[in-house]
């Protein structure tokens, strides 16, 4: 199923239900999969945390690493930090994921320019997705309201390693 037909599908059950995107595009994926008789192979979301330096700062400011992590499936990767950064990316997209070697100097939260977006809690853990053909930021206060594309994101991750050897799977 191609990727504006999910989306068509996922836009019209928000509309007879109510639900969030994301949850009617993960819904419309697995009636896709139960129609043609395909399990997912993976069994459920796997979460990773990303990791901070001050969890009791961030977590005052509503950022902190319950509001914020990565979440994996089989078919999406999906970013949240806080109330205001929310990013799903299809795995199809994400060209290459390795360990960063970005030098971040006093950094913490989400920032971005030019197509590359950093969000993190601390400057450990680095992992870089290259992600082609690049994904759009949803209009939020956290964008000033413009659609952003993301074509690199540098994540700060409790365990990146495990999460780059989840995102080399299948």
């Amino acid at each position: 199923m191609s990727h504006d037909k999910i989306k068509a599908a996922a836009r019209r059950r928000m509309a007879e239900t109510g639900e969030p995107y994301a949850t009617a595009r993960r819904e419309v994926i697995k009636e896709h999969k139960a129609a043609r008789g395909r399990q997912d192979p993976v069994p459920g979301p796997r979460r990773f945390a990303l990791s901070y330096d001050t969890p009791r700062v961030d977590t005052l400011l509503g950022i902190g690493p319950g509001s914020s992590g990565v979440e994996l499936d089989a078919e999406e990767i999906r970013v949240r930090m806080g109330w205001g950064f929310r990013l799903d990316i299809p795995r199809s997209s994400v060209r290459s994921a390795a360990r960063s070697q970005a030098r971040l100097r006093g950094t913490r939260g989400v920032h971005g320019r030019a197509g590359r977006f950093v969000v993190n809690g601390s400057a450990d853990g680095l992992v870089e997705l290259a992600i082609e053909p690049p994904c759009v930021l949803e209009r939020r206060p956290s964008t000033l309201f413009r659609r952003e594309k993301v074509s690199s994101l540098t994540l700060s991750l409790a365990d990146p390693d495990g999460f780059l050897a989840a995102v080399v799977q299948p």
